[in-house]
């Protein structure tokens, strides 16, 4: 029989071996990278996709997604009413296949909605930002960011334009161990969870095949490029995993079992603001889509929808209906996803106090 406490004992030895494992991931292996970069095996033609994993901290993934809706909210309260791309700068460190993101840093660079390009005075910043790390922590800068608050459509706005393209590239050239993260803050509201791109450009010597997506799917070149951009061929996205430090895990159990759980039971997606201020625009979105592929049916000029069909331009609209049912699609399931917890709600809240009134009701009759 174990002495008395033994048990005890080993669940606090087994916890702390939890917390150390979490922890591991901040530390800093400098031979280990000086290693990596000395053999530079991101650069050879026979492993162009050497880079595989991102992880990312929570608190860097939190600062991204702030930084993105910040953009957003400040171009609608503009005269044009469009949302603002932002951009920031990435610490973090290598490790074997993958790239770590311990922090991240806003730029002070906006864009149109669809446009981000960091002009000379935000490289002098890059500078005297590097050059203020240097000094405090290990870490050197790997990488980029900036967010695409584009509609919310059935697929994420996390891709690489060629603009994007060509600012990647230009990065991996001066520091092969570059990294570009794309953030949907958009999409991240209507879903209620993070929606972040990692991706790498090709060494330049690599031409991928035509038909092979930066997911590593194989698709018709139209269906790539309406996907990940016409650059899709020329990069390649990386598995996401994010992490927090033992004692930040610790902390946030302690604080879903006391407090955050209330939020979960009284709130609901759909009720959100911001949700139900963008939504009548995407219902409009979908209807157009509807509208478009209907009218391009009608040959005869009557008006009557369905009566014939263009000649070359089935395709099309087969396309454009299909995109205008999946974005409808979407959103009934948003909102059938919020009715029933409202429902659920109501039932656990409730039930109990209809059941009274009805029997008080019943009583008294």
């Amino acid at each position: 029989m174990p002495p008395k406490g033994a048990s005890s004992a080993a669940a606090t030895e087994e916890k702390k071996q939890d917390l150390s494992s979490l922890d591991a991931v901040f530390r800093y292996d400098k031979d280990h990278i000086d290693t990596l970069r000395k053999e530079a095996p991101y650069n050879r033609k026979e492993n162009p996709r050497f880079f595989k994993y991102c992880k990312i901290s929570a608190l860097a993934a939190m600062k991204i997604l702030n930084h993105a809706l910040v953009g957003v909210r400040k171009g609608r309260a503009s005269e044009s009413g469009m949302a603002i791309e932002v951009m920031g700068m990435l610490l973090g460190k290598p490790e074997g296949e993958t790239i770590v993101i311990m922090d991240a840093f806003p730029l002070p660079v906006e864009g149109e909605a669809n446009f981000v390009e960091a002009g000379p005075r935000v490289a002098i910043y890059q500078t005297q930002l590097m050059d203020s790390f240097e000094k405090t922590r290990k870490e050197t800068f790997i990488g980029w960011y900036h967010s695409h608050p584009f509609d919310v459509d059935v697929k994420s706005n996390c891709f690489m334009s060629n603009t994007d393209v060509a600012t990647q590239a230009a990065y991996q050239r001066v520091n092969p161990i570059w990294v570009a993260v794309v953030c949907d803050p958009l999409r991240s509201l209507a879903k209620q969870e993070p929606q972040l791109g990692c991706y790498r450009t090709y060494p330049q010597d690599y031409t991928s095949p035509a038909t092979l997506g930066p997911d590593g799917s194989s698709k018709t070149q139209e269906e790539l490029i309406a996907r990940w951009g016409h650059g899709y061929n020329r990069y390649y996205s990386m598995d996401i995993q994010y992490f927090m430090s033992g004692l930040g895990n610790k902390v946030l159990n302690l604080m879903s079992r006391n407090n955050l759980w209330v939020r979960v039971l009284s709130s609901t997606a759909t009720l959100e603001q911001e949700y139900r201020d963008r939504l009548p625009e995407r219902i409009a979105k979908g209807v157009q889509k509807l509208d478009q592929a209907a009218k391009s049916s009608d040959v005869s000029g009557s008006g009557g929808y369905g009566r014939g069909w263009p000649r070359g331009g089935g395709k099309q609209r087969n396309d454009t209906l299909e995109a205008g049912l999946a974005t409808l699609s979407e959103l009934a399931a948003e909102q059938a996803k919020g009715e029933a917890s409202q429902v659920c709600k109501d039932l656990l809240f409730n039930a109990y106090q209809n059941v009274a009134r009805v029997e008080a009701a019943s009583s008294k009759s």
